[in-house]
């Protein structure tokens, strides 16, 4: 689990050192709403022996996506300093994505097959969606973190979960090659997740068990 997380996160007091600022100023920004909390919080208990000390350890750690460092950027870069123009932004480029994905090829080919999967991306979805990304969900769940990113996870988890759930039998040839089209480009932006965690996850509904019936 630590090798998961010191692989793919950094520990607040680092990423905010890293990033050119104080822990402090990390903090301000959470608080105003305009960057996520930690995806994960570690409580060590646990002991260090060397032949100069025996301690034993007992911190909780913050680790954030190491790929939030971008969104940390846009912050500054674009003063975003309110919740609302925060959300503004993250939502310019996630609508961007959207309408990119739908006018793609296979974006259109899922659509054909799970129209009603469109019109869940409504304003509750959205309310939810910035919600979730402040709370740290997506820093768990995507690979950067990025508005874009969180779209792309959301749509083709819906998509795929809408196909599979009639049974991969009731899909003829072509649909079982757009499914599995889905699930490559799911693969592309969903996290690995902890080890203790991927048997709950959409990882092991939508792209591990789908990949091994579509092998069977």
């Amino acid at each position: 689990m630590l090798n998961y997380l010191y692989a793919h996160f950094v520990e607040e007091q680092d990423f905010a050192a890293i990033n050119g600022i104080t822990r402090g100023d990390l903090t301000t920004l959470i608080d105003a709403r305009v960057f996520p909390t930690p995806s994960y919080v570690y409580t060590g208990k646990g002991r260090l022996v060397s032949f100069v000390s025996d301690v034993t350890d007992d911190h909780e750690y913050r680790f954030h996506l190491k790929g939030h460092s971008v969104w940390l950027q846009t912050v500054q870069e674009f003063a975003l300093k309110s919740e609302d123009h925060a959300r503004a932004h993250f939502f310019e480029r996630y609508n961007k994505a959207k309408h990119a994905f739908f006018a793609s090829a296979l974006g259109q080919q899922l659509s054909n097959l799970a129209p009603d999967v469109q019109n869940q991306f409504d304003s509750t979805h959205a309310h939810a969606t910035w919600a979730h990304f402040l709370n740290g969900v997506y820093g768990v769940c995507t690979r950067d973190g990025q508005p874009d990113s969180v779209f792309k996870k959301q749509a083709y988890v819906m998509f795929i979960e809408h196909m599979i759930a009639g049974g991969l039998t009731s899909l003829s040839r072509p649909q079982l090659e757009i499914l599995e089209r889905a699930v490559d480009a799911l693969d592309q932006v969903e996290s690995d997740f902890t080890p203790h965690e991927v048997s709950d996850t959409s990882r092991q509904r939508c792209i591990i068990d789908v990949r091994a019936a579509l092998q069977r």
